[in-house]
């Protein structure tokens, strides 16, 4: 997908920090900019994570109606194929799934 003229290669979690024994987990795309902080997963409680998309990717990519400063997830694999669909046809093809970790 080309999104204002960038096109997104590849994605990345990065586990950012375990404070209080709350997990922060950041996703970020990858474009030949560089990359962008996108998506946010703060651990609530026990085994429940809510994921946000940042300011940052709103800034550049602007809101839509499915996609905007309200959006939530409460599901890791509805934010993995969110980010998924981000990446441009051609790279689809190369398998993520070592980019991230199945379980958190």
């Amino acid at each position: 997908m080309n999104t204002n003229n960038r096109v997104f290669f590849s994605w990345e979690e990065r586990r950012v920090s375990k404070e209080k024994g709350r997990r922060v987990v950041h996703y970020y795309l990858k474009d030949s900019l560089g990359e962008l902080l996108a998506v946010v997963g703060t651990e609530k409680s026990a085994k429940h994570m809510i994921y946000v998309v940042m300011k940052d990717y709103l800034d550049a990519f602007g809101h839509t109606s499915t996609i905007n400063s309200e959006t939530k997830w409460r599901a890791k694999r509805d934010v993995v194929g969110w980010l998924t669909s981000l990446i441009s046809e051609p790279h689809r093809s190369s398998p993520i799934s070592s980019m991230y970790s199945s379980s958190l």
